[in-house]
């Protein structure tokens, strides 16, 4: 079961802030702010914090929970706050008293507080709240536990049964009246056992889906279902009316794509600022606008999109969508079971074939969604989507493929997909470039399995699984049967205890409703006292067959209260057992007479449905008391006698056979004699005509091992619809579109044991419709579609198959009839190219046929001629090959000379490009001698291109002329060159010779024919040799003789000597140039390889290279030889394959290797080289890192200042160098925490810089640097003071305690509190010197006595304010003392000229230009004048550079300057400095020019 927790605090991401009560109370507590995490509120409790301080925040709130009772639930949350806040947990309602449930912990390691609750139960369901509190703030957010009961709650029935038991029996009757009461008022509530889960999905759903919405939740009665719907949605308009002004096209939740299900409808809000919130099964959810979560929601305009990736199989339930506390659409969400069996497999295809995906689900699915290359695929030219008829094996045929589309195809079945590649290979025919290709009709693809097959082994499968699933139903309510019989069948019990139920003995509750039924859960129940009692009744009756009941009782009770019947609630307190009794302590029956048949299924025949009609007018009939006959129906009561004598009284709980009334002295050895009261009240006794009727379990009937399948035909073709029933006996009958069918209307109808099949011999449109086939009140449907495609008659299209032939010029016509149903689509194509009407092409069309003429037909109108029909049933075409016979085309050159000598001149010649579509019979060819007219005609040679003259003349030039000669007729000429007889004409020289082995007594040589032979074959080779240093070359063979293979075993050497060779090639001309010399090898036997080189180490590293040295490999006799040279290669650590670094060997040992990547893992390794070839590869014994050798940081400024004073306003520059290895961590901190994101930091590989482009006083603080990496870490502080010149003292008082003395006081300067360095200094003026003179300084005090003061003498004091920065202003003191009155000296002084000092805005030293490499610092200054002092601005491409805080700009004393750290290509440009002041304005300007 589940339900909508209450909420009192939206908590999901985008869902809401606090409750209004709680909003009201924390308006009257402090300032109220919102955090960064949604749903947490923060009060601040006073106005001002100190710096430094925070109020508390969540770092991490709690999520809302929903679990299944019994299990463990666990509330998690990360705060923060200075100081440290306090946690504590609290709920809603009910307390946390209990600390076996409710544990709160806290874990240092992650400052992880934790409230677990164990076991939870339905009395823990509650909205949790979290405070985190220190003394200048408290932080509240709020967690909803949803709890999922699940069983039967034996504590709270056995609860009920004790509120029952402590009545006193004259009071039951008045608490059964109050129970029944209440279970009016709670039926009312929820009326009759409908799911309220059905209301929240019919009142979104459209109304085509009722009816599937109805059978789902089992509602029957749909008069009723639609009266209360439209109250339902009456009340939930008038509810939405008060946020939203529309709402409309509402889409339900579907899969739309890979793993992705959503569900859209178009909403418009009256207030905009109307939360919305989304929950599932009754539990919110978070959600966000971001698509990457889980849950997202996209709004377009007025659309809303809600969004659930990533599917699984916990993601279906009901969605439903609020606005504050409003529903305004619910969706159910339903994930199929279905899988891929077989996967679709990667394709390859050639160009304009057909490529094939096929798959097997495992549960019949009505169409899965083809996807191609993210794209959907739908039915169409292109693309071809069949199922089969059981739904189980889907293929996708993509026609005609191209480049275009290969990728990756896939395919979704519910939230199962599977992809593969489509790989189209081009032609690989030369010829056929830029040209199209002509269509193929065959077919890639597949997977090569017996899919039918599979489909039909699955198909049986699933129907023994539903067959195994109906037995263990059927065997569960016989087993059911079972107890029921025995419970009835048991004697009465003792009369021991009162009529309380008691508790059931499998966990059940029993419960007394006074009617004479008794309701229970279990077989059996116990009584309070130890008793037992009978707590189920017979069979277990549907939930609107207990609804019938229960109203049939509730008017037998009213009855019986009136007087009408016989049956009251007076309990006698010694009665003992359960059902209904009267006062005399009457006992009730625990079961009917003769109970109900249960049937084994759930559906009902159209004869259960008339027996219960019956039943239930029978049972309207008894509870009025009118019953001619006497019969009673469900709850009736009656007397019986058992076997001691004593009279009672039970209930039947089902229908009795007919009573017989019978003489009371009859006897009978089988019968049963009982008392009951007629209509007119007369008390008789009935007798049952022998034992009570044996309790039995109908089969549940038949059923359909496998139903009915959809089935396509085509018109005039057979269908066959075919079904399986459990029984072999069983006849059944077929209709279509609900009309019987019959033998006579030409179907053929058999059966086959459980087999059923109908047969339609030739289909026609009047077949098409849904068909049924009804056996023992089952059912099955299918649909027969025939359907009327394109066809042709086989016979036509053989024929139209053929190649059709037509000379040059001619006419032809393609003609070829079809059937099918119209609208008829034709369309003819030429080479893949459609056809339209023109002046040399008409395209006929009627209903039967279409002919496609074709006049003055040219050669290149021969190639594939394609009809295509379509029509609203399917596609269909037919192919057939136009050959245009011609000419043929000219012989193609050049003309190649195979042979030229003095007797014959032998020629060829490549075949014509186009034979005119006819082979090539003959060539007929002519020669002419140069310098003659006239031509000679050699005849008609075979159709071999190549031609020998043999009537030739020793140094004559010939031309030839060749024709082409075929059925159709000759083709134009190709003449060729003037070709000379016998020229002379030697073949070029060839190679150099090649060593291929060399031993004492013989050298091995082979060598490559010429790549020019001059015209005429090769007839030998002529070598020669020379050893070394000497300048003689000495034939190896006869000069007579030449060498007729293209190799040479040299024997005439002498071991030790050191040769080299050439060769000459001779034909019919002479010899050749000889070849380049070989190179030089030893006459010796060959060396064995090297061996491993020694000491193989790494003598330096860096990030991008790295030095290697080794020794030379060690010699042995016979086993390795000296090295020659030496290989390197290297590869990486994730790379299999081998680098070589040098491509010739090396003769050195040692060996940089560049070009590495840095921080990469390389292998090295070493091959040693000689004339023997490669030896063993020396590998390095680990791998080496590109980076230099492991330094620990150090910083290497030698004078690095560990203290900084700057001025308020301007920069702020910390430069540290340090060396390390590898390239380290480096990190900043300010009085140890980290910095500021106003704080610039730029890292190199040496250096580290810290930048403040303005500096504050907050600024101010010690600065660490910490340089760390793997071979350890290192740090230096500097401390930065950031101040001003201080302002001057207050007002200055002087006080004379002590004669002779004077004590200077004064208020102290406003930074005294800002700046902790601030002291003070006093200087004196007596009247008796002119001078001032400093009597104390570094005073951190404000009072100081000055000694010494002499009577007669007027004195003057000044205190100052200082700082690391500077001196203030001077604050004067009153003058202290008198001074001797002398005669007034009168100085007359001249009137002096008032001088303006004032300037204009001038540069003294203007801007030079500036080439600075990239990455280097770029400084530009210049001097300025001017008074007052004028504004200074820097420009770069006119654009202001002032608040730009990659560029460091002081002004000092008039000298303005402007730093570029590090000079990148983006600071090229123009640089200006444009200074200004009330009496004008001065510019200087330069470039930048920045160099590689």
């Amino acid at each position: 079961m589940w339900k909508k927790s209450k909420v009192t605090d939206q908590t999901a991401t985008g869902q809401g802030g606090p409750s209004e009560a709680e909003q009201e109370e924390e308006k009257k507590a402090g300032i109220k702010k919102r955090s960064k995490v949604p749903g947490v509120m923060i009060t601040q409790f006073i106005e001002v914090l100190p710096e430094g301080k925070s109020t508390p925040d969540f770092l991490r709130k709690p999520i809302a929970l929903t679990i299944q009772e019994g299990k463990l639930a666990i509330f998690k949350a990360n705060v923060c706050g200075d100081p440290k806040p306090e946690v504590t947990w609290g709920r809603a309602k009910g307390d946390m008293s209990d600390t076996e449930t409710f544990q709160k912990k806290y874990d240092e390691a992650t400052g992880e507080y934790t409230l677990e609750i164990h076991r939870v139960s339905g009395e823990e369901a509650d909205t949790y709240k979290c405070y985190a509190i220190n003394e200048y703030g408290k932080a509240i957010c709020t967690a909803a536990l949803n709890v999922i009961e699940v069983g039967f709650k034996k504590k709270k029935a056995m609860e009920q049964l004790e509120d029952i038991g402590s009545v006193d029996p004259a009071e039951f009757r008045k608490l059964l009246r109050k129970r029944k009461g209440v279970d009016k008022e709670e039926a009312v509530k929820e009326p009759g056992e409908i799911d309220e889960r059905f209301w929240e999905i019919i009142m979104s759903a459209d109304r085509k889906d009722y009816e599937r919405i109805c059978a789902e939740f089992g509602v029957k009665d749909f008069r009723v279902m639609l009266k209360k719907l439209s109250e339902k949605k009456k009340e939930r308009q008038e509810e939405q009316a008060k946020y939203i002004e529309t709402i409309n096209n509402l889409k339900h939740i579907d899969i739309k794509g890979l793993g992705i299900a959503s569900f859209e409808f178009d909403l418009e809000l009256k207030d905009l600022t109307s939360r919305i919130f989304l929950y599932k099964d009754g539990v919110m959810i978070p959600y966000s606008d971001e698509e990457e979560m889980k849950h997202s929601l996209k709004t377009v305009g007025k659309k809303l999109i809600f969004s659930v990736r990533d599917l699984k199989a916990e993601d279906a339930g009901l969605y439903q969508v609020d606005v504050e506390e409003v529903n305004l659409f619910s969706t159910d969400f339903k994930i199929p079971t279905v899988d891929f069996i077989v996967k679709i497999q990667e394709v390859k295809a050639k160009e304009r074939e057909d490529a094939m995906f096929e798959c097997v689900l495992s549960h019949p699915w009505p169409r899965i969604k083809w996807m191609g290359k993210n794209a959907t695929l739908e039915e169409g030219e292109k693309y071809t989507i069949t199922v089969s008829e059981d739904k189980l094996i889907h293929r996708l045929l993509i026609k005609d493929c191209s480049q275009l589309d290969k990728g990756i195809y896939s395919a979704a079945a519910g939230i199962k997909t599977c992809s593969a590649w489509l790989i189209v290979e081009a032609d690989s025919d030369p010829a056929s470039h830029g040209k199209k290709k002509t269509r193929k009709t065959t077919q890639a693809g597949g997977t090569g399995l017996d899919l039918g097959k599979l489909a039909q082994e699955q198909q049986e499968k699933l129907a023994k699984e539903r067959q195994e699933q109906i037995d263990a139903a059927n065997k569960a309510r016989a087993e059911e049967e079972r107890l029921a019989r025995e419970a009835l069948l048991a004697p009465p019990p003792p009369d021991t205890g009162d009529g309380d139920s008691g508790e059931g003995g499998d966990s059940g509750e029993g419960k007394d409703t006074g009617d004479g039924k008794n309701k229970s859960k279990s077989g059996s129940n116990k009584s309070k006292d130890g008793g037992k009692s009978v707590g189920k009744s017979v069979g277990e009756m549907k939930d609107s067959e207990k609804e019938e009941d229960d109203k049939k009782n509730k008017k037998s009770t009213d009855d019986s209260d009136k007087g009408k019947g016989t049956s009251n609630y007076d309990i006698d307190p010694n009665a003992n057992g359960e059902g209904d009794g009267d006062s005399k302590g009457r006992k009730g029956h625990p079961g009917p007479l003769i109970p109900d048949a249960v049937i084994g299924s759930s559906l009902h025949n159209d004869a259960e449905k008339e027996r219960d009609d019956k039943y239930k007018k029978s049972t309207d009939v008894s509870d009025k008391g009118k019953d001619p006959n006497g019969q009673s129906g469900t709850g009736e009561t009656e007397e019986y006698t058992d076997a001691s004598g004593k009279r009672s009284e039970r209930t039947r709980q089902g229908p009795l056979l007919k009573d017989t009334v019978i003489d009371p002295n009859a006897q009978s050895g089988t019968e049963e004699t009982e008392q009951y009261t007629d209509v007119s009240g007369k008390r008789s006794e009935r007798t049952r005509q022998g034992p009570l009727l044996k309790d039995t379990v109908i089969d549940p009937g038949v059923q359909f091992v496998s139903g009915l399948s959809n089935v396509h035909a085509l018109i005039g073709q057979p269908a066959e619809l075919m079904c399986k029933l459990s029984n072999d006996n069983c006849e059944g009958t077929w209709y279509r579109d609900s009309k019987k069918l019959t033998a006579d209307d030409g179907h053929i109808m058999s059966r086959d044991g459980a087999n059923h099949k109908l047969v339609i011999n030739r289909c026609q449109e009047e077949d098409s419709g849904k068909y049924r086939f009804e056996a023992d009140g089952r059912k099955t449907e299918a649909m027969l579609n025939v359907e009327d495609p394109p066809r042709f008659d086989p016979d036509d299209l053989s024929a139209f198959s053929q190649p059709v032939i037509v000379k040059v010029g001619n006419s032809t016509t393609f003609k070829l009839p079809f059937v099918g149903r119209e609208p008829m689509k034709i369309q003819w194509y030429r080479n893949g190219e459609e056809l339209l009407d023109d002046n040399t092409t008409k395209i006929e069309k009627s209903f039967t046929q279409s002919r496609l003429l074709l006049s003055k037909c040219q050669r290149k109108d021969t190639g594939e001629i394609k009809i295509k029909l379509k029509n609203e049933h399917g596609t269909m075409e037919a192919i057939s090959r136009l050959i245009v016979l011609d000419k043929p085309t000219a012989p193609q050159g050049p003309v190649e000379v195979l042979e030229s000598t003095a007797s014959c001149i032998h020629i060829k010649w490549r075949a014509p490009k186009d034979d005119g579509g006819c082979p090539v019979i003959n060539y007929n060819l002519e020669r002419q001698q140069v310098g003659r007219n006239t031509w000679k005609k050699l005849g008609d040679i075979p159709g071999v291109p190549e031609y020998k003259d043999n009537d030739v003349e020793h140094g004559r030039k010939y031309c030839y002329r060749i024709r082409v000669v075929t059925e159709e007729g000759v083709s134009e000429m190709m003449e060729t060159d003037d070709l000379t007889a016998g020229t002379l004409a030697f073949p070029s020289s060839p190679a150099p010779p090649k060593v291929a082995s060399a031993f004492n007594n013989c050298i091995n040589l082979t060598w490559s024919t010429p790549t020019d032979t001059g015209g005429s074959r090769i007839l030998g080779y002529n070598l020669e040799k020379r050893k070394k240093g000497s300048n003689l070359w000495s034939p190896v063979n006869p000069t007579d003789e030449p060498i007729q293979e293209k190799k040479r075993a040299v024997t005439d050497v002498v071991a030790g000597n050191e040769y080299e060779f050439r060769v000459y090639a001779i034909n019919i001309s002479g010899l050749s140039e000889p070849s380049s010399p070989s190179e030089f090898i030893f006459a010796k036997d060959p060396k064995n390889p090297p061996g491993k080189v020694e000491d193989l180490k790494v003598a330096d590293t860096s990030y991008t290279a790295l030095s290697l040295s080794w020794n030379k490999p060690t010699e042995e006799v016979g086993v390795q030889d000296e090295a020659k040279g030496y290989f390197i290669e290297v590869r990486q650590a994730e790379c299999i394959d081998w680098t070589r670094c040098n491509i010739t060997p090396i003769i050195l040992t040692t060996f940089t290797v560049k070009s590495l990547k840095a921080m990469a893992m390389y292998w090295i390794r070493v091959i040693a080289i000689n004339d023997g070839g490669e030896g063993v590869p020396q590998d390095l014994d680990n791998y080496i890192l590109a980076m230099p050798p492991p330094v620990r940081p150090c910083f290497t400024d030698n004078k690095m200042k560990s203290f900084m004073v700057v001025r308020a306003g301007n920069s702020a520059r910390i430069l540290l160098n340090f060396e390390a290895s590898p390239w380290p961590e480096v990190m900043w901190l300010k009085d140890d925490v980290p910095l500021l994101k106003r704080v610039n930091i730029s890292n190199s590989e040496s250096s580290s810089q810290l930048l403040i482009t303005s500096s504050e006083r907050s600024d101010s603080g010690i600065y660490t640097i910490v340089v760390k990496n793997l071979v350890g870490q290192e740090s230096f502080s500097v401390e930065v003071r950031v101040t001003d010149d201080p302002k001057p003292p207050g007002p200055v008082e002087l006080e004379e305690n002590v004669p002779g003395t004077v004590t200077v006081i004064w208020e102290p300067s406003p930074d005294e509190k800002r700046d902790d360095h601030l002291h003070y200094s006093v200087s004196k003026r007596d009247s008796t010197k002119g001078s001032w003179s400093m009597v104390a300084d570094r005073l951190f005090n404000n009072k100081f006595t000055a000694c010494n003061i002499m009577p007669g003498r007027e004195y003057h004091f000044r205190v100052y304010a200082k700082n690391d920065m500077g001196m203030s202003a001077p604050s004067e003191s009153p003058t202290w003392g008198s001074e001797r009155r002398k005669d007034t000296f009168v100085v007359n002084m001249p009137a002096y000229k008032t001088c303006d000092l004032r300037t204009a805005p001038a540069f003294l030293v203007p801007l030079r230009q500036h080439t600075a490499p990239k990455g280097y610092e770029c400084y530009m200054s210049c001097a300025i004048k001017g008074n007052p002092k004028p504004r200074v601005t820097w420009y770069r491409n006119n654009i202001s550079l002032n608040t730009n805080t990659n560029y460091l700009i002081t002004n000092i004393c008039g000298v303005c300057s402007l730093l570029i750290l590090r000079v990148t290509p983006k600071d090229w440009g123009e640089y200006s400095i444009q200074i200004e002041s009330s009496l004008g304005r001065a510019e200087s300007s330069t470039k930048l020019t920045v160099r590689e």
